[in-house]
């Protein structure tokens, strides 16, 4: 029998007040929708649009900005003005990766909308998706989406449910545990124990559900283990 995966997933943003045109804004009278995804390789992938042009993005809890794959000019495309050279940390090992930044976009993910959007757009061959899951993937976007919205991630039917804040009311489930998350860098981890050796050793792990494995251990020459990736669709 195919066990029941079920998150829920709280991002809040202590940064200060924002303006609703710089926020996740639900357009419908219930304040709530649910989007179907495609679950390939253990990656949620999502429909999103961006002024006016649909696209497949991963939705990945890892990421702290949203970026998209300019393999195939895809920023012409969407129209992006107004860009600036930066550079980007994080994504995988090596040196930061040249980016080009645009403010003012327009993103829309189900009935959800964002009317002033930053994107980073890269020109990385390596960040491409496409070859390894087989269908066209146009970027990544994390942190943005959660932090505005009470988003419950359903693995076992394929489908995400997004609520405004204000409107969510949590049912309490039997079945269901609840885990403390600490945020660094606008990205949640959460603090568990491993054994390895017959010995306990705390872990800090961060949750990437844009990582396609179930669980990274990094191994550290004095201390053992000093990080480790959970990937919350795997269990």
């Amino acid at each position: 029998m195919k066990k029941s995966i079920f998150v829920i997933l709280f991002f809040f943003s202590f940064c200060g007040l924002s303006l609703a045109q710089s926020e996740f804004v639900i357009q419908n009278k219930k304040q709530q929708d649910k989007i179907k995804f495609k679950l390939i390789n253990n990656l949620i992938l999502i429909p999103v649009e961006i002024n006016g042009v649909e696209l497949s993005f991963i939705l990945d809890t890892g990421v702290s900005k949203p970026i998209v794959f300019n393999i195939l000019n895809v920023s012409e495309t969407l129209k992006i003005n107004n860009s600036e050279k930066i550079f980007l940390r994080g994504l995988g090992a090596g040196e930061p990766i040249e980016a080009l930044r645009s403010k003012n976009n327009v993103i829309k993910i189900g009935d959800a909308i964002k009317i002033d959007q930053d994107l980073y757009s890269v020109y990385n061959v390596n960040l491409n998706f496409a070859p390894r899951l087989g269908i066209p993937v146009h970027g990544i976007i994390g942190y943005d989406f959660f932090k505005d919205l009470v988003v419950e991630i359903n693995y076992s039917n394929n489908y995400i449910k997004i609520y405004d804040k204000k409107i969510y009311q949590y049912k309490d489930c039997k079945n269901c545990e609840t885990l403390k998350l600490d945020f660094f860098n606008k990205k949640p981890y959460l603090n568990a124990k491993v054994t390895v050796n017959k010995k306990d050793i705390s872990v800090k792990l961060l949750i990437d559900s844009g990582g396609s494995d179930a669980l990274w251990l990094f191994e550290n020459k004095t201390i053992g283990l000093i990080a480790s990736v959970y990937n919350v669709g795997d269990f």
